[in-house]
């Protein structure tokens, strides 16, 4: 719980950072999951300076980053030598660069961390997992996202698009114990479901909570 309310707390530094403005910094940043709609960046209060398709080679799209619910998946962009991530690349401020890292959970919880590339010319960033998971599946809503995104996308060809609009998905149900970390397999039966209930406990409370709301963000004007 410290961990989830430290992210908070330095969510709410950066906030207020970004209350007196952009700043001078510009970085690109290359968007291929949620981050593709509109609606997220405007909820988030993201404001990109600038927008444009942009085909990231050799990586490859995969839903191997675990999502609070069992089962669940978000995106990542794994080297994969001869395939492509279809994305929007944009120009965001230093300052709203930095808020998109507690979006995605990077900083205190370490959920993604930032990968930096170079390619057409291009110095971007996104956001890979920490944790790759085997077969996990998109919500309906998060691969809506993607389609949504991929239809006017230059690069993306008809069976791509296809192909992406009929990947699995599975829907958020019981929330998993482990989303921090994972438990040693030496701890005795009493002490790991004493720690499930309380990391489950603290996951609920982060996502219902703290994750949701915040004191400075509704401030913030695009």
């Amino acid at each position: 719980m410290i961990r989830y309310l430290v992210w908070r707390l330095l969510f709410e530094v950066c906030n207020i950072k970004r209350l007196f403005g952009h700043g001078p910094e510009r970085v690109q940043y290359l968007a291929f999951g949620a981050n593709l709609s509109d609606d997220v960046l405007k909820q988030r209060r993201i404001t990109p300076f600038a927008a444009k398709h942009f085909t990231l080679r050799d990586y490859g799209l995969r839903f191997d980053h675990p999502a609070p619910w069992v089962g669940c998946g978000y995106a990542s962009a794994e080297p994969a030598p001869g395939e492509s991530v279809h994305g929007f690349l944009y120009t965001l401020s230093g300052r709203d660069a930095a808020r998109m890292d507690f979006y995605e959970v990077v900083p205190v919880v370490k959920r993604y961390r930032r990968t930096v590339v170079e390619q057409d010319g291009e110095t971007l960033f996104f956001y890979q997992t920490n944790r790759s998971t085997p077969n996990l599946k998109p919500t309906t809503e998060y691969l809506g996202f993607i389609t949504e995104g991929l239809k006017l996308h230059p690069d993306a060809s008809t069976a791509y698009r296809n192909a992406m609009a009929a990947v699995a998905t599975r829907e958020p149900g019981r929330f998993v114990s482990s989303y921090l970390w994972h438990q040693p397999d030496d701890r005795s039966p009493l002490m790991r479901y004493t720690i499930d209930k309380y990391q489950l406990f603290a996951l609920k409370i982060f996502l219902m909570v703290i994750y949701r709301y915040s004191l400075t963000a509704p401030l913030i004007r695009r």
